[in-house]
């Protein structure tokens, strides 16, 4: 006597799978349920979605009260968090645009500098050939000036 094969049994959908995201039962439409996201592990496996008599209910109405109370506290809650993340970008970038100038101004600095003493350096190899020297020497005197004073100032 041959055994019959047996229907393959109904599998119950994978919840971390995208399919879990609709779920549809032998005579039933198909329910959109919501994505799990760790909530409570007692109602994991509970339909998501509420009819008219459902809502009639009263502990399905407190449920539900209780839920948004808990969902509007989380809200004030971060509100502060929104609040202060905006200060402290407001904060990041006002500190980065003085980076960026106080940077601007090292480089000047080390420009003025650098040019100038090589302007002083190069002046006397130059005194000979009548004013060239002491301009190019009064020249750098001037960058070299300008580049420690213009760094003192900003300090």
């Amino acid at each position: 006597m041959g055994t019959q094969p047996q229907p393959p049994a109904p599998q119950q959908p994978d919840l971390d799978s995208p399919e879990a995201d609709s779920t549809v039962v032998a005579g039933t439409h198909p329910t959109a349920t919501k994505p799990l996201t760790g909530g409570r592990q007692s109602f994991r496996d509970i339909k998501r979605q509420l009819d008219e008599s459902d809502l009639q209910s009263p502990g399905v109405q407190r449920m539900l009260l209780e839920e948004l109370e808990r969902a509007e506290n989380q809200c004030g809650v971060l509100q502060g968090f929104v609040g202060r993340f905006h200060e402290a970008d407001k904060r990041a970038a006002i500190l980065s645009e003085k980076l960026k100038t106080q940077t601007a101004l090292e480089i000047l600095f080390a420009v003025g500098v650098g040019v100038g003493c090589a302007m002083i350096g190069l002046a006397p190899s130059l005194w000979t050939m009548g004013h060239a020297g002491p301009v190019i020497a009064i020249v750098g005197a001037i960058l070299v000036l300008g580049a420690v004073v213009g760094r003192i100032a900003k300090q």
